[in-house]
Parts: C-alpha cells; sequence; structure tokens
C-alpha cells in the first residue's frame, strides 16, 4: 500500500472514530464488561461444579438454573466463534448474522454481553 492511500485511510479510520466516539465507548464498555462477567461466572460456576463433585454431590435449584444458563451461554459464544475462526472474512458477516437473528427472535448474543448488569447467582 502506498503512503498516500495509507494516510487517506488512516485520516479516513480517524474521521470515523471521532464521529462515532460515544457509539465506540459504549461498544468497548459493553465488550469488556461482558469480558468481566463472563470471568465472573466461569468462576462460580467452577466453584459449582467442585461442591457437586468433591463433596454433596447436590447443588441447589439456583446453582442448577445458574449452570444451565452457563452452558446456554457458551453454546452460544461457539456457535458465533466457530465461524469467525473457520471461514476468512466471518468478521465481516457476525454482525449481520445478529442482527438477523435478533429480526426472527432468536437470541444468539450470550446475556454477559448484552451492556447491561444481569441478575445472575453471587458468590
Amino acid at each position: 500500500m502506498s503512503t498516500k492511500k495509507h494516510s487517506r485511510s488512516y485520516r479516513l479510520f480517524r474521521i470515523f472514530i471521532s464521529k462515532n466516539r460515544t457509539k465506540v465507548s459504549h461498544a468497548l464498555d459493553t465488550f469488556f464488561y461482558g469480558l468481566k462477567s463472563e470471568a465472573k461466572d466461569t468462576v462460580n460456576t467452577t466453584h459449582i461444579i467442585q461442591k457437586y463433585i468433591l463433596h454433596s454431590g447436590e447443588i441447589t435449584p439456583e446453582e442448577e438454573k445458574f449452570l444451565k444458563l452457563y452452558v446456554y451461554d457458551m453454546l452460544k459464544i461457539a456457535g458465533i466463534g466457530i465461524p469467525f475462526i473457520l471461514l476468512p472474512g466471518a468478521s465481516i458477516i457476525i454482525p449481520f448474522l445478529l442482527k438477523a437473528a435478533e429480526k426472527r427472535n432468536i437470541d444468539l448474543m450470550p446475556s454477559n454481553f448484552k451492556g447491561k448488569p444481569n441478575n445472575k447467582l453471587k458468590h
């Protein structure tokens, strides 16, 4: 890529970011909130599984519901992540896939990445 094209592309990118600063900031905040929540859920899931396997062999109905939601979210992440890894250009397709699923009332977005605090089990 020539320096002139690179400079123009960079300038256009900066203009796009400055015009959409609020949207970009919100998207990044939502993403990092989702990652943080996902990490907490993984720790909670580990504690519940350890409790079940090592200690009592039983879990509460609330813990069972939490595990089911966690597994469901992991399947959603796998459903979105596998095409992203296997298909070239899938990073461009995924937002359209999510929007198309939303229009058909299909929820593909994992709960931790919806941008609002959830009321899952807290340890």
